[in-house]
């Protein structure tokens, strides 16, 4: 019984191998058809240019994309210099006046830079007062406290 029990296993064995070797065939020649229709119409010296140029495109390709990427670094430290956050805030200074007459307008950069825009509404009269700001600092004239709030608060900081 065991010496059976042997065959059949060994008689399995031999039927998977078989059928896998089959398989593996069928998967070769269909890998070689493909292949052969790909170099039909070719000699070994026009496949190796086409190869070549394929070589010559990518490497083109390449450096386009390098030169992109360096535009597109440029880009974007251009983009820091360009106006790029406008705050308005309108207050009451005085509390004898009514309405929020008065505001802040900042036009500031990427990096900060730029100017604050403060109009100051009394009954009498209106004042208004520009200040050029550098890295979020006033450069000749210091921030009153509302300004500088304007700046750190309302989304100018980075």
């Amino acid at each position: 019984m065991t010496n059976y029990l042997n065959l059949q296993v060994i008689f399995w064995i031999l039927v998977s191998l078989i059928v896998f070797n089959f398989i593996l065939l069928v998967w070769l020649w269909r890998l070689t058809n493909h292949y052969n229709r790909l170099i039909r119409n070719t000699n070994h010296k026009s496949l190796i240019n086409l190869l070549e140029g394929i070589q010559k495109t990518l490497a083109q390709h390449e450096k386009k994309l390098l030169r992109h990427r360096k535009s597109i670094d440029n880009l974007q430290l251009d983009f820091k210099k360009s106006l790029q956050k406008v705050i308005l805030h309108r207050f009451n200074p005085f509390q004898h006046t009514g309405g929020k007459q008065s505001f802040i307008l900042a036009l500031l950069d990427g990096h900060k830079n730029g100017v604050i825009i403060t109009s100051l509404h009394s009954r009498e009269n209106t004042r208004f007062y520009v200040k050029s700001i550098k890295e979020g600092e006033g450069v000749d004239i210091p921030l009153s406290p509302e300004e500088e709030k304007l700046i750190r608060h309302k989304g100018v900081a980075s």
